[in-house]
Order: C-alpha cells, then structure tokens, then sequence
C-alpha cells in the first residue's frame, strides 16, 4: 500500500535525526551539571582553585549549548516532515453504525436482564412449592384423582390406589406403581373431612415383589430409596403439610427413570454407595430444588 511505504520512507529518513535527539538529551543533562557546579563556585562553596574550575564548566557549558543549537536545527526539519505525512485512513465502523451497535447491544443487555430476573424467580422456588398448589387441601380421594389425570397428560405410566375404604380411619394406604420399576406403600393419618395429616409409614419395594406393607425390600436398591424416602417426607411436610400426599406422589413418580437416567452428578450410573448397599443407579430425586433430578447421594 501506498500509504504504508510512505510511512516507512520517513522512518528510515529521520533516522539520523531520532538519534540526535538522544544526544541532545544527554547534552541538556551535561549542560545541568556544569550550569549546578558553576553555581556552587558563584556562591563560595568549593575550593580555592575555583576560578579554573569556573572557567572550564563555562566553556564546556557554551560548548554544549551550541551543539544543542545546532541538533534543534535538524530536529525541527524532522517535526515539519512528520507534521505533514497523510496517514493512511483505517477503516472502521462509522459514527451511525457504531452509535447503533451500541444502542442493539444496550436492549440484548435488557433482554437478558429480564430473563435473568425471570429465571431467578423460578429457580428460587422449588418443585414441591410449585406442585403443592395443585393439591392444596384436598382430600385423598379427590388428591388421587387429580394426580392420575396429571400422569395421563404427561404420559407416565404410573398409578395411584387406595386400599382402605373410609371405615378404616383415621389411617389410610395408598400404593403408587411407578412406571413397572418400583411400588410404594404410603401410610397416612386422615382427619375426619378426608385429608392427609401426616404420613407414618412410606417404604418402597422392587415392581415384582409381593411383600406387606410392614416388611422390607429384598433389594438393596429399594431399601436405600425407602431409607431417602424419610428424609423427603420429612421435608415436604415442613413446607406443605397441606398438600403432603399429591407432592409426595409426584416426587416418587420422577422414579420411573431410576434404571435408565444417569447421575446429574457424576454422568454415571453405577456408583460405589457403600459396603451395606454396594453399587447402586442414582436413588436421590431431588425434592428441594426447582427441577427432580437424579443423583447418587454421594454426588449432589
């Protein structure tokens, strides 16, 4: 380019002229140090031999300021050189197009500003606050009938019975088959309009099991799910003890995927629980954040 060469011929030419300007700085800095001795000899402050000293810091002094004068002279030839080279134009983005730029980069920023806010508000509130509001004081009965038309939507093949009838309260039994993978028996006490109190007895069992609701699972896998199971029921009754049942049957019915979902955590599936239950899929569906996943309690 045209404009480059330009710019490399005046370097190359006022080359000479660069290193001038380096002497005469040394040159002012020697010019300083004779001017500061032949003050001290003005003002008595060396020997006697100060005459001599005086006159050779002056002559040195004069010495270095003509050659100064002369440096200045070609100094000068090399400023009105620089002064008048044309740079080349750089191309950049016009004044319009950059004051737009600015403007569409100002509402991306109030976009995601807004979803951030968005997603924080959803991400604050967990699962179990969102789903107990469709199960808020309801009875079991209609709690059962609610959740089944919530699985048909979402095409979990997962079902919910009782197996009392009103005659056997104030305890009732509700098994849960979740997806052909496990049942689940959940206990309860009722009060006399039909609701859920409190649940006494949850415990989890293999889907071809035939065990009573008081034993225990043969499998180390359902045994370890009864033993979280607790702590979600726990949970779920000190925030919504008014829609216990249905969040709690909501929760157990994230299950379906226990033998195929990997950990959220690790990415794996088996995992190394312990010398009691050994390996083991992922048995911890979260229930205190805002989405159900799976993890192995080692790994959350």
């Amino acid at each position: 380019m045209a404009g480059s060469e330009d710019i490399h011929a005046t370097i190359e030419k006022n080359k000479n002229a660069l290193q001038d300007i380096d002497h005469m700085i040394n040159s002012l800095n020697d010019v300083r140090s004779s001017v500061h001795h032949i003050f001290h000899i003005l003002q008595g402050r060396t020997e006697p031999q100060a005459g001599a000293a005086f006159r050779e810091h002056a002559r040195f002094t004069y010495t270095a300021l003509e050659c100064l004068a002369k440096m200045a002279v070609s100094s000068e030839g090399m400023l009105n050189d620089a002064q008048s080279l044309e740079l080349p134009k750089l191309q950049g983005p016009s004044p319009v197009s950059l004051e737009a730029k600015q403007k569409e980069a100002q509402e991306e920023e109030k976009v995601i500003a807004g979803a951030s806010r968005t997603l924080a508000g959803e991400m604050s509130e967990t699962i179990v606050k969102r789903k107990s509001k469709d199960y808020l004081n309801l009875t079991i009965d209609d709690t059962l009938r609610w959740f089944s038309r919530t699985m048909k939507k979402s095409g979990q093949k997962v079902r919910a019975t009782r197996l009392d009838d009103q005659q056997s309260m104030p305890f009732s039994t509700v098994k849960i088959n979740v997806s052909g993978v496990m049942n689940a028996f959940i206990v309860m006490e009722t009060n006399k309009k039909g609701r859920c109190t409190s649940i006494s007895r949850l415990v989890v069992f293999g889907a071809g099991e035939e065990n009573s609701v008081w034993e225990d699972s043969s499998h180390l896998v359902f045994k370890k799910i009864t033993q979280i199971a607790v702590g979600a029921v726990d949970y779920i009754m000190a925030k919504e003890p008014r829609s216990l049942l249905g969040v709690v049957l909501e929760w157990l019915a994230t299950y379906s995927t226990l033998f195929t979902a990997p950990c959220s955590g690790c990415g794996k599936h088996l995992f190394f629980d312990s010398q009691q239950f050994k390996h083991l899929p992922p048995t911890l569906y979260t229930y205190n954040q805002a989405t159900t996943q799976p993890f192995h309690p080692q790994c959350l």
